[in-house]
């Protein structure tokens, strides 16, 4: 028990080292700079923004850290090491030279696969591939855990036309800064002052060979890292969107952990890894963004009643349990012809009213308000009309790259 309180101990100060390091403070603009972005996005298409860019970045960063405090944890007490070289330093650069490209590929998935296969193609590079494979699958899990806590929350909602039709989809940006602790292996010949004896089968992990004069020490070190998620819901709702998108990186990152945990001493399974980081990558988010685009809208906009397109917050609609995708139907019995005629009936300042409502699913819902000191104006709504401000691509979202976004900011 004393060495697992030694353990988190020591982790727990590699990932403060993490935090005050100068490299996070550019991690958090990063982050702003995209949070910003999104708070502009929100601006054209709803009017206004429902948090502010500092109430984002804090729960972001708040999430990050305690996500980054829980898996290297769990993580260090497992054991999947890494060997650090120098060549490790290539992984950022390339990724972000990537996302000039296209925004998705700042991921080490992409990275960590062209220096592995450079690695296996010219064996002079000293890299430890099966220690980046683990280091894709950490990142990966961690990042599964964050989409399904809050991969959908302050999604932000969109206009597409399809078929003709007008619908309305959910565009799911979020960023969060990750501080780490990252095990880290070394060959030496003295043992050091301070060390602590783990247990004979730690770690799990066992990828350097090494002469049996030298000696391997563990040691933790501090990483900062930037997790990101993009994704549209279109044919279905966000928080069922992004749990699957979840469930489906949870996969992804078990399966390269596993490859990592074998693939010491086995180039060919080394090779299978390297191949398989982008490319299942890819699948996941092509085929994904694929379906959505391919896909039957829930969200059209309705031939009578008004379908919510979003709630503003502390309204009326908030309150009393309206959600996102539901269509108001009849107010007080009135059938809705539209929102305009919805605006008309509001302006009878009714004391109570009763909604016939339909959700996006097609079960049907019945609610009521009361307030006798005023009277009720207004639902505190943002309906779906159809005559939007602007439509947005699908294609064109899926294909913005780095470049793109900071000009967009910019403007």
């Amino acid at each position: 028990m004393e060495v697992l309180f030694k353990v988190i101990y020591i982790t727990l100060q590699a990932v403060a080292t993490a935090i005050f390091h100068p490299w996070f403070l550019l991690v958090i603009y990063f982050i702003y700079v995209l949070y910003k972005r999104n708070n502009n996005i929100e601006i054209q298409n709803i009017l206004f923004t429902k948090h502010s860019v500092s109430v984002r970045m804090i729960q972001a960063t708040l999430s990050g850290i305690l996500i980054g405090i829980l898996a290297s944890i769990i993580l260090v007490l497992v054991g999947f090491p890494i060997y650090l070289s120098e060549y490790m330093m290539f992984l950022l650069p390339i990724s972000i030279l990537l996302a000039i490209i296209n925004f998705r590929y700042l991921c080490f998935s992409y990275s960590g696969g062209i220096l592995g296969l450079l690695a296996l193609v010219f064996p002079n590079i000293n890299l430890d591939i099966s220690g980046i494979i683990a280091l894709v699958g950490i990142m990966h899990l961690m990042e599964s855990g964050l989409i399904f806590i809050e991969g959908a929350y302050d999604s932000i909602p969109i206009v597409i036309k399809k078929e003709g039709k007008i619908a309305a989809a959910y565009m799911m940006q979020k960023y969060w800064p990750l501080p780490f602790a990252l095990l880290v292996m070394e060959i030496t010949t003295k043992i050091p002052r301070e060390v602590i004896e783990m247990p004979n089968w730690w770690p799990i992990m066992k990828n350097i060979i090494y002469n049996p004069n030298e000696m391997l020490i563990y040691y933790i070190y501090p990483i900062t890292a930037i997790l990101g998620y993009g994704d549209i819901a279109v044919s279905t709702s966000p928080e069922k969107k992004s749990k699957k998108t979840a469930i489906s990186l949870m996969i992804y990152s078990i399966v390269l952990l596993s490859i990592a945990v074998f693939s010491p001493n086995r180039i060919w399974l080394q090779g299978i890894g390297v191949i398989l980081m982008p490319l299942l990558h890819e699948i996941l988010i092509v085929s994904g963004q694929r379906k959505e685009r391919l896909a039957t809208p829930i969200y059209y906009y309705p031939e009578k009643g008004v379908r919510i397109l979003d709630l503003k917050p502390e309204g009326i609609g908030e309150k009393i349990g309206l959600k996102r995708g539901d269509v108001i139907l009849k107010i007080n019995g009135i059938e809705i012809e539209d929102y305009m005629h919805m605006k008309e009936i509001l302006n009878n300042y009714y004391n109570f009213i009763w909604l016939d409502i339909v959700e996006a699913e097609g079960n049907p819902k019945y609610l009521e308000y009361r307030n006798y000191q005023e009277g009720i104006k207004n639902l505190g709504i943002v309906p779906l009309i159809d005559t939007p401000i602007s439509f947005y691509n699908l294609e064109n979202i899926e294909k913005s790259g780095l470049l793109k976004i900071f000009k967009k900011i910019k403007r």
